[in-house]
Order: structure tokens, then C-alpha cells, then sequence
């Protein structure tokens, strides 16, 4: 090893080691400024080309959610609580128990196995990787979120990852920021997968999406029971792969704290850590050029029917209260709608707020929706209003105003206002031209 290489080398354990510090020091600005100082850039706009999309068998789900439990009944339900709550009900949840010997958390999987459609695997304790590789092995959904049976999902997770998954087949993964709640509590905003950063920082969450197909590809997640970080071993081999993974700019993931968590356990003991990633992949550590290279080799590959796969009612989540959707048009402007009215327009029903690429709107609008759809960070541009266009025709809305373009007038939609068609295939709908100004 040359003199710079190992002063380099040097400097990677060095920040490794103290990034916690750092972070407590100066938070996410300084997460930010040590991901540059250790040669993280932005991607930038990648170069696009078309792609046709791929349809999926509709009696299959779309998604498989995969529950890894040891001990963890007292979390169990608030898990899957966070889980039938989700806007997109298109897919099937795998329990596995990895040897949990807590006699509650056993009465529970015994009942969730008899008394629901969940599917319950068993097997002697091997650790979260084993778990979560036995349940993959398991499942039938072309994507796959392996969900700690102690952490919670927001309701629109998995119908944001999938949208952009499926709207871009140059991509392989799909996560969002992280919110930490219980012992600690704080927002870590994780970024895209980056193979440069990789080497360094695990900066994406253990419950992001990703393909099956991938899982496959890389031989699935360590099942080294020494292994304290599982989930960063795992995206490295991905990245080793050339996958491109995005995230989200929300917070939609939520891990707990508590003395028990693994990422407590990993984070008292980093030195071990980065010597055991190292030591299994020492080419992706070492050679930072090939890290390079991975990204340089990203592509963006627009699909021509982005919703193909989600265009069926039925795979959607209906409220309780029926939708009332505000959607802002691009470059719209939300001020000649004001709060009385909108207040008096909204009334008792769930909101849902369409943003296709305007000014931020009024924080009391965005607090009162139950779901916000920021199309700007999930599909390209002249994919937003085929998404429009299907949200429409697939949920059990009551009525939307929709802001078109500055200086156009606001319109009001009734749910009667719009020709839905309904068959075996996608459904469509189609704007009402005399809707009410």
C-alpha cells in the first residue's frame, strides 16, 4: 500500500469512528459536510432512455413484507398496525419467528397464524439476516420491504417506493428519510444510494424497498451471525451490482430506540463493525474509482405506462371517511383558493394533497392531509399526469379541487363529474369539461 493510500485509508476509520460525535455536534449539516469530505457528490440529472413497462400477474402481490421476530410480541402489533394502514394494500406479509422462546410472543404468532391470512414461518434462532433470507425465500411479490418487527412504516410508504420503482426501471431500490423515536429521537435524512459513501456510512434504512430479482442476484443477506450490520453489508452488495437506489424526501420510516435495538448494539462497537465490512468486501473498500464507476454508470429508464401495475382499484386502502383531493397543478398558485374556503370545501373528509411542482402550500394544508403526494420526488415530469389521471380513476374520492396554472381558475370536481371506466383491465377516467369553477 502506497504512503496516500494509506494516509487515505487512515482518514476513512478516522471519520468511520467519530462520525457519531460529529453528528451530535452539528447534525444533519454536519452529516452533510462529512459525506463530502469523504468524496459524496450529487448524481445530478442521469441520462434518460425509454422503457416499457413490465407487466405483473394480478393474483400475485405486488410487494411482499417480510417481519423477522425474536422476543418482539409487544411490538408485534404496532408493526402491523402500521401495515393496514397503508394506502397500497397490494401485498402479503411473511412472519418469521426466529426461535423466539418469550412465551407471549408465541401466543401471539400462534394466533396471528390462525386467526389471520398472515403467513407464519419458524425456525431455530439464526439471526435477522437468516430470518429475513427465509422469508424472501418465501415470498411472491416482485418488490420486497424487510420490516423490523419493532419499527413502523407511515401510510404512504410503500405506495411511494413502489410508484417510483415502477416509473423507473433504472432502479433497483427505494427508501425515505428516517424518523428515530423512543430513546432518541431525531430525523436522519438519508440519501440515495451512493457506492462512493457506501464504503464509509450506511446511509440507508433497513426497511428500504428493493427488488426480489436483486435479492437473488446478490445471494441475499449475510446470515454471519457475528454480523452487526446485516442491512449495510447486504447494500453493498447490491451496489457491487450496479443498483441505483433513490429516496424520498420524507420522513416515512420510523425506527425505534430502545436498549435492545441492533443499530444501539452495532454503534457501540464500530471499530469491530468496519473491520468485518472490510475484511468482506475488500475490493468495493479499497478501490474507490470502481466505487466511482458504479455511479457513473447510472441510468435513468422512463417507463412508458409508469402505473401499469397499480391501476386496479382494488389495490388501494379505502378511509373510513371518503377523499376529498386538492391537487396543485405545475406552477399553480394556491393563494386565490383561501383557508375559509378550502376549510368549508374539505369539511369531514380525508385530504389528500396532489403536488405536482409548485410553492410549497400553507403549512395548515399540508398538517390536515392524511397523505401528500410530492410528485416532483417520485416520477418525472411527463410521467405526473398519468399518475393524476390513475389516482383518480383507483380511489374512493369524493370530491377535489383542482388549481391549475396560474392565472387559471380553480375547478371543483364532484365525484359524479368524471366518466370512470371500470372492466377487467386498468381503470381510466376522464375530466369533466363543464366541471364547476
Amino acid at each position: 500500500m502506497s504512503m496516500a493510500e494509506a494516509i487515505r485509508s487512515g482518514a476513512e476509520r478516522f471519520w468511520f469512528l467519530c462520525r457519531p460525535a460529529l453528528r451530535r455536534m452539528a447534525g444533519n449539516p454536519g452529516r452533510a459536510a462529512l459525506h463530502w469530505m469523504l468524496g459524496s457528490r450529487p448524481c445530478g440529472s442521469l441520462p434518460g432512455e425509454p422503457a416499457m413497462a413490465e407487466p405483473w400477474a394480478p393474483e400475485l402481490p405486488l410487494v411482499s413484507v417480510v417481519i423477522p421476530c425474536f422476543n418482539y410480541g409487544h411490538y408485534l402489533l404496532q408493526a402491523l398496525r402500521s401495515l393496514r394502514e397503508q394506502t397500497l394494500q397490494d401485498f402479503e406479509v411473511i412472519l418469521v419467528d426466529d426461535g423466539s422462546d418469550d412465551p407471549a410472543t408465541r401466543r401471539l404468532l400462534v394466533l396471528l397464524e390462525r386467526l389471520t391470512s398472515l403467513t407464519v414461518l419458524r425456525q431455530a434462532n439464526a439471526g435477522p439476516g437468516a430470518a429475513r433470507n427465509a422469508g424472501i425465500a418465501k415470498a411472491r411479490g416482485r418488490y420486497v420491504c424487510c420490516l423490523d418487527a419493532d419499527d413502523l412504516l407511515a401510510p404512504s410508504y410503500l405506495e411511494k417506493c413502489v410508484v417510483m420503482l415502477e416509473a423507473d426501471a433504472g432502479l433497483g431500490l427505494a427508501h425515505s428519510w428516517l424518523q428515530l423515536f423512543g430513546r432518541e429521537r431525531r430525523l436522519v435524512k438519508t440519501r440515495d444510494l451512493d457506492p462512493v459513501l457506501l464504503a464509509h456510512v450506511n446511509h440507508l434504512g433497513v426497511s428500504a424497498v428493493f427488488s426480489r430479482s436483486a435479492w437473488a442476484a446478490v445471494g441475499g443477506f449475510s446470515e454471519v451471525r457475528s454480523a452487526l450490520y446485516e442491512d449495510w453489508d447486504f447494500w453493498i452488495r447490491l451496489a457491487s451490482l450496479g443498483v441505483r437506489g433513490r429516496v424520498i424526501g420524507e420522513a416515512l420510516m420510523f425506527y425505534r430506540r430502545h436498549p435492545r435495538s441492533r443499530l444501539g448494539h452495532a454503534n457501540r462497537r464500530p471499530r469491530q463493525a468496519c473491520r468485518e465490512l472490510r475484511l468482506a468486501h475488500r475490493e468495493f473498500c479499497a478501490n474507490s474509482a470502481w466505487r466511482k464507476s458504479l455511479a457513473d454508470g447510472y441510468r435513468r429508464r422512463l417507463v412508458d405506462e409508469p402505473l401499469l401495475n397499480l391501476s386496479r382499484p382494488g389495490q388501494y386502502r379505502r378511509p373510513p371517511v371518503r377523499i376529498f383531493v386538492v391537487c396543485l397543478q405545475r406552477g399553480c398558485d394556491i393563494k386565490q383558493c383561501s383557508r375559509p374556503e378550502l376549510e368549508v370545501l374539505i369539511g369531514k373528509a380525508t385530504l389528500h394533497l396532489l403536488i405536482e411542482d409548485c410553492a410549497e402550500p400553507p403549512g395548515w394544508l399540508v398538517e390536515r392531509a392524511a397523505t401528500v403526494y410530492r410528485l416532483s420526488g417520485l416520477l418525472d415530469e411527463s410521467q405526473c399526469a398519468a399518475f393524476v389521471s390513475n389516482y383518480f380513476a383507483t380511489r374512493d374520492w369524493l370530491g377535489a379541487l383542482v388549481v391549475p396554472q396560474a392565472p387559471g381558475a380553480a375547478r371543483l370536481l364532484h365525484a359524479q363529474d368524471v366518466v370512470v371506466e371500470r372492466g377487467d383491465g386498468p381503470a381510466r377516467w376522464d375530466r369533466c369539461q363543464s366541471g364547476r369553477k
